[in-house]
């Protein structure tokens, strides 16, 4: 009688390692982006994601906006947020970078394009302030 519950016990381990074995297999890779890879082209896979993360500090007024040119059938927002600079945590008015995600939905090509601006201007963009990357999803 002992020795089922410890082959039971045994094979619901075993059976469970599996499984957790066979989900992280399945996730889908995660580039990293940064503002250096401004104009570079990716190619990705369907279910992939890519994170961007670029510097930002919000208290100024000036935040990163995703453009329309985005085909949203290709690649679509998946997740944004703004994270403080650790050092500078306790700081009031203090920088740090915003982070989107982004996940391929579909086959094709579009470009991801961002702008650091205040979303109450109107001026022309400088070349630092945009940041666009070339797309393809396989």
């Amino acid at each position: 009688m002992m020795g089922k519950n410890v082959i039971i016990r045994l094979l619901s381990v075993v059976l469970v390692i599996t499984l957790l074995i066979i989900l992280l297999c399945s996730c889908k890779s995660i580039a990293e982006l940064t503002f250096d890879d401004k104009g570079k082209s990716f190619e990705l896979e369907k279910g992939d994601r890519i994170n961007i993360k670029l510097e930002s500090n919000p208290t100024t007024g000036y935040e990163w906006i995703l453009g329309g040119e985005t085909d949203t059938s290709v690649v679509s927002l998946f997740d944004s947020k703004f994270v403080q600079t650790e050092k500078e945590e306790e700081l009031v008015g203090a920088g740090g970078y915003e982070i989107f995600t982004f996940k391929a939905e579909n086959s094709g090509q579009t470009e991801i394009i961002l702008t650091y601006k205040r979303s109450w201007e109107e001026e022309e963009l400088k070349e630092e302030f945009l940041f666009k990357i070339n797309i393809t999803v396989k």
